[in-house]
């Protein structure tokens, strides 16, 4: 049996942070009393998406289309606003649906603003296994510019309690290069976060995204990006220090206190394997037929969202929300699967990717993208070898450029 992984989007936050673009809707725009009740709603809508997908993909599914869940995957918004109850119908709707693999890797995204030890309990006790906690920094004035509602101290609570609750697998984002972020402030944090012993790390560069406040200031001249230089020599020691505790890089932006500890769920998206995603505004990436990629995305929109799984509009092939559905082609799976596999330190395995299209991958591209990147690897940006083609830590400074080639 087919595994895949499953992300769950809870669109809902306590306040929307001012540098974020991933959809949600916020508690202090609407309500308490208006989320709460789009909250109740959200649930059962979810789970008859959940279901639907189940009888396509899951346990209801012809024996060859069946699939089983090997990860699991609650991100947001701000899934720990869930109540426990909120979330055991959640979770017992994918285990009627889907077949849950022993030992299966099932993650949710923890605001420490949001977190109880009486929750944190709770959320342990249903199966979550996995907490990935936004940190973001550990300096208070630095968490103020991110308009962020948690203090440095809450993250430490919510660590520890979250160990007392069984947690044995923390994971914390952390974020650089933001405005008035100094290199001695960032190599505190780092500091800091190393002292919590997570198993876990993620560590993301400012963007000022589209449609963002962050992006409104700084067309207003109110904020400035932080210089190029100044932002990879913050990535570049922090990394440093994350290996010296024994952390392994294994993607540009993530890094594991051995591999036991890698995001299984995220490797899904690098490794373009398998994924349903359920919610307002997520995607999913499945195998067609002819072995190429199908492409689907939600509505970025609760109250469509809710319209299409509300009663009789909800609807058992699972498109009742889907606001685009693409198919790819030969190039597009190629291209995708370069992206995604240079992202990784391991980089791309020749022998997968000739078992997986068929052909080598110079194959694909020819002598002239080849030569090119045999001058990024020259320059110590790339390497290559019988097995695989990937990209150094150097590389990864320039990561785009090089993936262009193959564009």
């Amino acid at each position: 049996m087919k595994n895949l992984g499953i992300y769950i989007h809870i669109p809902f936050c306590l306040r929307k942070c001012p540098y974020c673009d991933f959809y949600s809707v916020a508690e202090a725009q609407m309500g308490k009393a208006e989320i709460s009740s789009m909250k109740s709603r959200f649930v059962k809508a979810l789970c008859s998406e959940i279901e639907a997908a189940g009888i396509k993909y899951g346990k209801g599914a012809q024996a060859g289309d069946q699939r089983q869940a090997d990860t699991l995957y609650f991100g947001g918004g701000t899934p720990s606003l869930l109540e426990p109850e909120e979330l055991k119908a959640v979770l017992k709707t994918v285990r009627n649906g889907f077949c849950l693999t022993e030992g299966a890797e099932i993650s949710m995204e923890c605001n420490p603003a949001t977190a109880s030890q009486e929750k944190l309990a709770a959320f342990r006790e249903l199966g979550i296994n996995r907490l990935s906690i936004g940190a973001q920094s550990f300096d208070d004035g630095v968490l103020k510019i991110l308009g962020r509602l948690h203090n440095s101290a809450d993250t430490v609570r919510t660590v520890k309690e979250a160990r007392k609750a069984g947690f044995e697998n923390i994971s914390l984002d952390l974020m650089f290069a933001i405005p008035g972020q100094t290199e001695e402030i960032w190599e505190e944090t780092v500091k800091k976060t190393l002292a919590l012993k997570p198993q876990h790390i993620s560590l993301y560069s400012l963007e000022f995204m589209e449609g963002t406040a962050f992006t409104a200031r700084l067309e207003k001249g109110e904020m400035r990006e932080t210089e190029a230089e100044a932002d990879r020599a913050m990535y570049e020691k922090a990394l440093d220090q994350f290996g010296a505790q024994g952390f392994v890089q294994y993607e540009i932006s993530n890094a594991a206190l051995g591999r036991a500890h890698i995001c299984r769920h995220n490797m899904k998206y690098w490794g373009l394997e398998e994924y349903l995603g359920f919610g307002p505004s997520a995607h999913s990436y499945m195998i067609g037929e002819g072995g190429r990629g199908v492409r689907f995305y939600n509505v970025s929109s609760v109250e469509k969202y809710l319209e299409g799984w509300s009663g009789e509009a909800g609807t058992a092939d699972g498109v009742s929300a889907v606001e685009i559905f693409s198919q790819n082609s030969l190039a597009d799976d190629v291209c995708e699967y370069i992206f995604t596999g240079l992202r990784k330190t391991d980089g791309i395995d020749l022998k997968g990717f000739r078992k997986r299209f068929g052909k080598d991958i110079w194959e694909f591209y020819g002598a002239d993208v080849r030569k090119e990147f045999e001058e990024y690897a020259e320059g110590g940006f790339a390497a290559e070898n019988d097995d695989n083609i990937r990209l150094t830590v150097k590389g990864m400074n320039v990561s785009n450029r090089i993936m262009a080639l193959f564009v």
